[in-house]
Formats: structure tokens, C-alpha cells, sequence
């Protein structure tokens, strides 16, 4: 996100529907990849909470068109699609909890992104389509924030691990 966005990239309704297809596929593909990294790491209870956010966005692609002209292959505001999970977010000993907290994170960052573009895009058309979007993706964090509520917050020492793993080769 170094340099400034450029609102004026999208030019209709459709092409902006195609990048929210995009980046809400592009999430369910990383959730995915956590769920099965965080089984791998013997964490089932935050693997399944990845599973369900991968399920989630999974809906939520589905509610918008196929396009076309085929899906957008990046989002053209930043060099990180919003929606994508930061890898150095993630901890091996998360809880299910900050598995929620980061997909609300995500969703509040592609709320930002819809409502700049609502309030800065020089095109009628995709201003509408973003302020639909907008309420969209209020609707989405107000689910992922009733969900993560109902967790159990993590304690305090939750990645203090008893049993490191010992990466010292030639014992």
C-alpha cells in the first residue's frame, strides 16, 4: 500500500464486481491453505475456524456474477490484495479466537477500500456499485465480530510454547 491508489483504475460496475469476486476467492484459497497448516500443526480448533472463513468467503463470491470476461487478476488499488491473511499475522499457536480477529481485520480493510472508492472514484456508476459494497461488507464484519465475540478470548501467554521446536541441526 506504499503508493497512492488510483480510484479512477475502474471504470464501471462490472469491472469492480469482477475484483470483489476476485479478492473474496482469493481469501477463501489462503483460508483454505491455513485450515490445512493449521491441522498439519496439530491446532484443530483454529483450523476449523479457518475452514469456516474460507466457507464464508466461498458465499460470498457466490453472490456476485461470473464475469465475462473472465475474474480480475489483481486488485488494482494495492500490492496486497486486502482481503488476503498478512502471513506474519499468524502464529502456530493462534486461537480460534485471532483466526476471526484476522478475518475481521480483512473485512474492515476492504470496507476502507470500497468506501474510498465510493467517496473518490470519478465514475458514477462504480461510486453506486461501491456503497453497495459498502453495506455489504458492514454486514460481513458485523458477522465476524458476533462470531469472534462469542469465543473465549485468549489468555495473555497463549504463544508461549512449553515445547518449542528445535531447529539446531547436528545434536
Amino acid at each position: 500500500m506504499s503508493k497512492a491508489p488510483d480510484f479512477g483504475a475502474v471504470k464501471t460496475s462490472a469491472e469492480l464486481l469482477s475484483i470483489a469476486r476476485a479478492m473474496e476467492l482469493n481469501s477463501v484459497e489462503r483460508y483454505r491453505e491455513l485450515a490445512e497448516a493449521f491441522e498439519i500443526s496439530c491446532n484443530p480448533d483454529t483450523a476449523e475456524a479457518f475452514r469456516e472463513l474460507a466457507e464464508d468467503e466461498a458465499r460470498q463470491a457466490a453472490d456476485f456474477p461470473v464475469p465475462a470476461a473472465g475474474l480480475a487478476q489483481v486488485v488494482p488499488w494495492f500490492e496486497e490484495d486486502p482481503e488476503i491473511a498478512d502471513p506474519g499475522a499468524v502464529h502456530y499457536l493462534m486461537h480460534p479466537w485471532h483466526a476471526l480477529d484476522l478475518g475481521l481485520r480483512h473485512q474492515e480493510r476492504s470496507l476502507a477500500l470500497f468506501a474510498a472508492l465510493a467517496e473518490q472514484s470519478p465514475f458514477a456508476e462504480v461510486k453506486a456499485e461501491a456503497l453497495r459494497l459498502v453495506e455489504r461488507e458492514r454486514g460481513h464484519v458485523a458477522e465476524i465480530t458476533a462470531k469472534r465475540d462469542r469465543l473465549p478470548e485468549p489468555p495473555d501467554d497463549w504463544e508461549d510454547d512449553l515445547d518449542p521446536p528445535n531447529w539446531e541441526a547436528g545434536d
